[in-house]
């Protein structure tokens, strides 16, 4: 069988086949050169009789950081290496702002040259289908009338709007800050002077914002110059008031004072302090001496030290050297020992007194030291107090003074940039300046070669996008490849279409085609009749050919595929289409008549030039095909043929015309389907496959028919 088996029913996913796009292309190019000609003809008809127009240029520096001889300190700054910032010149440039300050300074509403011809008030079928689909895009809401309102643009400064923005076109120059402006119009001398004012009018824009800033910036600056004049006063006066209140002169000669008297206090309280601890020490060394001898007294540094006692000490020592002298020459009784001895105790007595006052000196001046430590320390205490009572009133004061200094900053700051605004008012400057004026205009339309090339790539592309049109909505067969992969049937091969011989709507064989058709049509023959003989097995000797419609070349294939198989074997073509004499096998007596009885089988059997071809024609048309055909008389005619013939190919009527082909399927051992390619409909094929497969009949192989 040719029908497909089960792992090969998957329908191949649909995607776009260019090749079908090329080859409607290569069919109908002579219908694309014609469109494209036609379109170029009438560009390079209408060319001349168009209104010639005018483009004047001038060209625009544009600077972000322009020079300035003094500094404005309130003008608008811009950074210039922003990607952004020229792009938005640009479209400065080109936005209403401009465009209405060139039409109000040059008048162009009422400048018929600009505005054109006034519309007569029956306006053509063209303008009003246009102004139909304006009416019918606008809102119902009035919100164009509002919008209208509200920037007080009337109707014909719209329409000013409009041929403006149509005829502006600005060209920045890569890789500079040049822009050049250029305009068209009919007239020469209004493009170049409106090339002129656009630039003009993009220049005092900028220099009237920086104008209005410092307009705006003086009057803010004087209001805020009387607040702060007012707010110097306030703090003044809150200082002023404050100092009179605490009764305070001069807060850092009263700091300096305070601090001088507690350094003054500091320093005596640490040299009294040091005093009282040298005393004290004495005093209790001394205190702790009373039962030490006059030897070891002595020996106490503190005491030794004391001048007194280092006298009486010295005057001791002496009378001991005296006693100690006199010993070695008297006795102690002489006179001379008793005075010497005599005379060492009275000093010695007499230093024994000097040690007691001075111990009770030492405790009075401890004393002393300690009355005086605790005076100092109380004063610098109460010094303290005064001091921290000073430093809360001096912080109230810096802050008030602070107040009071700030306001004075701020307001010679704000008279400072008064001063500058003042004197820059009158300073005219912008980010741009004219490079090159447009002073004349040159002709720019009508653009002859430009507007014919325009016109043939429209043509070009129009013709393309109808193809392209067609052939997407397009649900006919092209090929084989294209059938397998909607339908899951197996193609014997693609038969060539020769367009000379459709046109005559003649048979095809080996006398009507040309020496340049023969190889290429044959050849598609060949391929279907070798798939044929592959496919089938030797009992399968019946062959139908059928159609879903009429008029798709399978009588054309099965007289050639049987002329073909009659090459190497014994072939019956059987005509069966009973309801019309068939155009290919035409003749007083075919098959009707032998289904009918009215002659055998040998009386319409007709050679072909070839001896191993034999062709039966349908006969006379009859009433009821379809009871012929279910006859016994039918089936036994095709096993006879089977019996004769080695292949027998049935030519039966359109599926979808007539039943017939289905009561002939039931007795054929194979069963092909011819279509159409470019003319037959995917969904015909799927009706006639369904009806085949509503009759439990399986189609077992399909060949595509006059392929391009």
């Amino acid at each position: 069988m040719l029908f497909k088996s089960p792992e090969e029913l998957v329908v191949k996913d649909e995607t776009i086949n260019f090749s079908k796009y090329f080859n409607r292309i290569k069919s109908n190019w002579m219908w694309i050169v014609l469109i494209t000609v036609i379109f170029a003809t009438l560009a390079f008809l209408k060319s001349p009789i168009s209104t010639n127009t005018y483009s004047a240029t001038s060209t625009l520096m544009i600077d972000a950081t322009p020079p300035k001889p003094i500094s404005l300190q309130n003008l608008p700054n811009y950074d210039p290496t922003q990607k952004e910032f020229y792009a938005t010149q640009y479209a400065l440039l080109r936005s209403n702002v401009i465009a209405a300050k060139v039409i109000e300074n040059l008048d162009l509403t009422n400048n018929p040259d600009f505005m054109g011809e006034p519309k007569s008030t029956h306006s053509s079928l063209k303008a009003r289908i246009k102004q139909w689909l304006i009416d019918f895009k606008q809102p119902s809401d009035g919100s164009v009338a509002v919008a209208q309102s509200l920037t007080h643009t009337t109707p014909s400064e719209l329409k000013a709007l409009q041929i403006f923005a149509k005829s502006l076109l600005i060209t920045p120059i890569d890789k500079t800050q040049l822009v050049m402006i250029t305009y068209t119009s009919k007239d020469p001398s209004l493009a170049a002077n409106i090339a002129n004012a656009v630039g003009q009018a993009y220049i005092n824009y900028y220099v009237d914002i920086n104008s209005e800033t410092n307009k705006k910036a003086s009057e803010w600056l004087t209001s805020r110059l009387t607040e702060l004049k007012q707010q110097l006063n306030d703090s003044e006066k809150k200082l002023t008031d404050y100092l009179a209140k605490e009764q305070l002169v001069n807060t850092i000669a009263v700091d300096e004072l305070a601090n001088s008297e507690l350094i003054n206090l500091t320093n005596r309280l640490a040299a009294i302090t040091d005093k009282r601890v040298q005393t004290e020490a004495l005093y209790t060394t001394l205190r702790g001496s009373r039962h030490l001898s006059y030897n070891q007294i002595d020996a106490i540094s503190e005491i030794s030290n004391h001048p007194q006692i280092r006298d009486i000490t010295n005057a001791e020592t002496d009378a001991e050297n005296v006693v100690a002298e006199l010993s070695k020459r008297y006795g102690p009784k002489h006179e001379k020992m008793l005075e010497a001895e005599s005379q060492l105790a009275a000093i010695r007595a007499r230093k024994d007194r000097m040690l007691k006052r001075l111990v009770e000196g030492v405790k009075k001046e401890l004393e002393s030291n300690q009355r005086q430590e605790r005076e100092i320390e109380a004063e610098i205490k109460k010094k303290k107090e005064e001091f921290q009572s000073l430093a809360v009133k001096k912080v109230h004061y810096q802050a008030l003074q602070q107040d009071v200094d700030t306001n004075k900053q701020l307001l010679k700051t704000f008279l400072e940039r008064q001063k500058a605004t003042i004197a820059t008012e009158d300073y005219k400057d912008s980010i741009a300046h004219f490079t090159d004026y447009a002073l004349k205009a040159y002709p720019s339309g009508p653009n002859i070669k430009k507007n014919v090339l325009i016109a043939s790539i429209v043509g070009l592309m129009l013709s393309l996008c109808v193809l392209f049109a067609i052939q997407f909505f397009d649900t006919t067969v092209e090929s084989s490849e294209e059938f397998e992969r909607y339908f899951p049937l197996f193609s014997l091969g693609n038969i060539p279409f020769i367009k000379r011989l459709a046109k005559k709507k003649i048979p095809i064989d080996e006398d009507t085609l040309s020496a340049k058709e023969k190889p290429m049509f044959f050849e598609g023959i060949r391929n279907v009749r070798t798939a044929l003989n592959l496919a089938i097995t030797d009992d399968q000797r019946t062959v139908m050919i059928t159609s879903a419609l009429a008029k798709e070349g399978k009588t054309t294939l099965a007289t050639n595929l049987a002329h073909s198989l009659a090459q190497s074997e014994k072939v019956a073509l059987v005509q069966v289409d009973l309801h019309n004499q068939g155009t290919a096998l035409s003749a007083l007596q075919g098959l009707s008549e032998i289904l009918t009885g009215k002659a055998m089988l040998s009386d319409v059997m007709a050679k072909s030039n070839q001896n191993n071809l034999v062709m039966i024609p349908a006969g006379e048309p009859v009433a009821d095909p379809q009871e012929l055909l279910s006859s016994p008389r039918f089936t036994a005619l095709l096993d006879d043929l089977k019996q004769q013939f080695d292949k027998v190919i049935i030519d039966t009527p359109a599926s979808l015309i007539t039943s017939d082909t289905f009561i002939v399927a039931k007795a054929a051992d194979v069963i092909l389907l011819t279509v159409a390619a470019n003319k037959t409909k995917r969904n015909d094929v799927e009706q006639t496959l369904h009806k085949f497969n509503a009759y439990e009949l399986n189609v077992d192989g399909v060949v595509i028919n006059k392929v391009l």
